[in-house]
């Protein structure tokens, strides 16, 4: 819980400063580009969580991997805050909350599917239409397929999930027949 609030507190400093320099969307597409980064290759993550490399190593990486990607001042300055900060831990929380607060500021939220197969454009369109209705914002839809569903999908918006899946609805059958059996 206090870790959230501390990467909320840093995600809110970098929306006003990307807000009062206009650089906004520029602010949240590094942060998605370094979480990506440390997704495709956590060995540079831990890297920089390893107290035992010197702190000039660590900020090293950091310059290096924002030199790579052209990143703005802003942030390769943050960057090199939270790992001589020793906040590198928070890195994903706050990319999170940066997004979820850009999102949020532009009226939009995110929204994935999670299908036992592939799901067709006029589906995928009319899910996201539906969605747009029911919460009134611009919903940006990914989807997924995970087999294990058997059928039907998962729909989950913010921290709402509605489960319409075979897989589901069979384990509801399932604890109903115990209870009945007991």
């Amino acid at each position: 819980m206090r870790k959230t609030i501390i990467a909320r507190r840093y995600a809110k400093a970098l929306i006003e400063t990307g807000q009062e320099t206009g650089t906004s969307k520029e602010i949240g597409r590094e942060l998605r580009d370094i979480s990506a980064i440390f997704s495709y290759h956590p060995e540079l993550y831990a890297f920089l969580l390893n107290p035992m490399y010197k702190l000039e190593e660590r900020i090293g990486l950091i310059e290096n991997i924002s030199k790579a990607l052209k990143f703005s001042d802003i942030v390769k300055r943050f960057l090199s805050l939270i790992v001589k900060g020793r906040k590198t831990g928070l890195l994903q929380d706050i990319c999170d909350a940066y997004c979820r607060m850009e999102d949020d500021a532009a009226g939009r939220i995110r929204a994935s599917v999670e299908s036992a197969a592939d799901i067709n454009d006029n589906i995928k369109t009319d899910i996201k239409e539906r969605l747009e209705k029911m919460t009134g914002r611009e919903v940006i839809l990914t989807t997924g397929e995970n087999r294990a569903l058997i059928g039907g999908f998962v729909v989950r918006v913010g921290n709402v999930i509605f489960d319409g899946s075979i897989r589901t609805q069979l384990e509801r059958v399932k604890t109903r027949l115990k209870e009945g059996a007991a």
